[in-house]
Formats: structure tokens, C-alpha cells, sequence
């Protein structure tokens, strides 16, 4: 009797799946997106957080990687409301993405997911940001700071200021400014790699018309006079913006084949004629980071070829670098 009673109580016991599955609670969790710096140094809205439908993406995971949730904002919305069960988890969102997140199940395979930059816009940067949160049951909200995949490049000032009265007499005119050996690619981890592919480079060791220019590339179809064969000079003070990713690469290489190197800011200039470039590298940019130089102040002829640095003594440069957050802020002087 006493084995039939053992039995019957065993018997009585829940599946232990079934147990778990009722000790699961679901819950709500509201997420609020917003830039996670105050933008700075610029004047145009590349702070822009789209509110048009699946402007905003966010995914859920587990502490095991797993996905538990995926929602998109409504037009007009720049919230997303979701059902998850209770417990901690990691909250991913992404910021005017062009690309479909819904079919991402692990957060590996997310963190490797990869932004374009040609996907990018000056009033439209896709962003990123993530929280861990702590879910009970019932209504839950969280915000999440989202940083730019790019960098800013910054220029305000150019100011002639040859030294040598041969170059006072020649007429000096801008033709361009532009970013060479530019990174195109960026992974979800927000860590700068380089891009395998040559073709996710642009603006290899010179201007190259391509589907980045609205980002990289300022070509004048008008040059700016900014000294006279008189002798009379005028400062260029419009402020520049231009847009890059990451670049991992701390080799300073100008070897005319292509090869993986340091991105450069490149002013293009003609001096009596001639055309010559003043190059700044751009050490390692980051996400998110401005690189300004508030003068170039140039004293000296440049060089033949974009893929080069001016040599020390024809350019002054003040950098500063700040969180859009700032690369750098500099004066340059040639």
C-alpha cells in the first residue's frame, strides 16, 4: 500500500516544463529612443531621429543571446511597445536603418550585422544604442541613448597667409574639400575594422566621383577666390561638414597602389594656376566623434598628389576633437 500511495502522490506532480511554463510572466516594456549627445559644432540637423514607420527598430535578447522580442515605431512615433516575459534583458535599438532586423534571431549574428555608410545621410545618420533592463511584471518603460556610426569631420576656417612675396602675388581660389580613404563599413559592435572588401573604400588616394560624395566630397564648380594677384586676401569662413566611418588603420602609407590607410581631410586649392592639396590625417576616427579644425592657416605651397601630408612649416592646424563627442578641434598652417 505504501508503494501504490508513492505512485499515486508522483503522479499528482506537474510536468516540470509545464511548471515553468506557468511560472513565466509576461509583461510590457515601452521603449523611448533618444540622441545620447548633445550635438555640437555643427549646423546642420545630422542629430535627426526619423519617425516615419521603422525608422526605429528594437530587439530584445535573453542573457543567452537569444532573441525574445522584435518592433518597429508607427509613423509619427518615435516609441516602441513590446510584450517580453519577465527577467533581465539586453535592449538594441537601431536609428534610420534602411535594412530589415526582423529576421535576426541571436545577438551574435546582430553585433555582426553591418552599416553602410553609403546609407547614411547628412539629415538622416543611422544610430545605435543599447540597455540592459531588469523586466517585471506588468508595464515597464526604458530609454536608450543612440550614438551616430559615423564621424564628423569639421572644417571652419581657411585663411592664406604665404610667407614668400613670390606667392603674395599669385592669385589662390578653393576648388574643393573632401575626405580621402574613406571607410565604408561599420559592425553593429560599433568597433572600427576595416573594410574587406576594396570596393566599401571611397575615395581611394583621391576625389573619385561615387555614391558617397553627399558625405565625403565638397567640389566647387565655382572656385572661391581667397587671394588676389593684387596681394588682397579673404579668409574662406564658411563651415564644412563631412561625414566618414571608422577607421581602424594607423599606417601612413602613400604608396600609389591602393593599399588599407590613414582617412585624410584634403583642401584643394589652385595657386597662380596650379593646382596643390593640404591634407590632414584623421587619426583612427570614431563613432560619434567630431574632428575640427577651426583654421587651416596656410603659408606655403602644398602638394601634387591629395595622398600626401604637407610637409612641417607651410601649414598651421588647430584640432580640437569632442563627443558629438569631438575627434579633434585643430589650427593647421601650411
Amino acid at each position: 500500500m505504501a508503494f501504490v500511495a508513492i505512485a499515486s502522490l508522483a503522479c499528482s506532480k506537474e510536468n516540470p516544463s509545464e511548471q515553468a511554463a506557468q511560472q513565466t510572466q509576461m509583461a510590457t516594456l515601452e521603449v523611448n529612443v533618444f540622441d545620447g549627445i548633445t550635438t555640437r559644432a555643427t549646423s546642420v540637423n545630422d542629430a535627426n531621429i526619423g519617425t516615419a514607420e521603422r525608422d526605429i527598430q528594437v530587439l530584445v535578447f535573453n542573457s543567452e543571446g537569444d532573441l525574445l522580442s522584435y518592433g518597429a515605431n508607427e509613423d509619427s512615433s518615435t516609441k516602441v511597445s513590446l510584450s517580453i516575459p519577465t527577467g533581465t534583458v539586453e535592449c538594441y535599438a537601431v536609428v534610420n536603418s534602411y535594412d530589415d532586423l526582423s529576421v535576426i534571431a541571436t545577438k551574435t549574428v546582430f553585433l555582426k550585422h553591418i552599416s553602410h555608410l553609403k546609407d547614411n545621410d547628412p539629415t538622416r545618420m543611422e544610430m545605435l544604442g543599447s540597455v540592459t533592463k531588469s523586466v517585471v511584471a506588468g508595464d515597464n518603460s526604458v530609454s536608450i541613448a543612440v550614438k551616430r556610426f559615423a564621424s564628423k569631420v569639421q572644417i571652419d576656417k581657411i585663411t592664406p597667409a604665404f610667407t614668400a612675396p613670390a606667392h603674395r602675388a599669385m592669385e589662390f581660389k578653393l576648388t574643393g574639400i573632401y575626405l580621402i580613404n574613406v571607410n565604408g563599413t561599420c559592425p553593429y559592435t560599433m568597433v572600427p575594422t576595416a573594410a574587406s572588401e576594396s570596393t566599401s573604400w571611397y575615395n581611394k588616394r583621391k576625389y573619385v566621383s561615387g555614391d558617397c560624395n553627399h558625405l565625403i566630397t565638397d567640389k566647387f564648380s565655382t572656385p572661391v577666390v581667397m587671394q588676389t594677384s593684387a596681394g588682397v586676401v579673404t579668409p574662406y569662413s564658411t563651415p564644412h561638414y563631412l561625414y566618414c566611418y571608422p577607421n581602424p588603420v594607423t599606417t601612413d602609407v602613400s604608396t600609389t597602389t591602393w593599399s588599407e590607410r590613414v582617412s585624410r581631410l584634403v583642401v584643394e586649392t589652385t595657386l597662380g594656376g596650379k593646382t596643390y592639396y593640404y591634407s590632414v590625417n584623421i587619426p583612427t576616427p570614431q563613432c560619434n566623434t567630431v574632428y575640427q579644425i577651426t583654421n587651416m592657416k596656410i603659408t606655403g605651397v602644398g602638394t601634387d598628389t591629395p595622398d600626401a601630408v604637407v610637409q612641417k612649416g607651410s601649414l598651421s592646424v588647430s584640432l580640437t576633437v569632442t563627443d558629438w563627442s569631438t575627434g579633434f578641434s585643430k589650427e593647421v598652417e601650411y
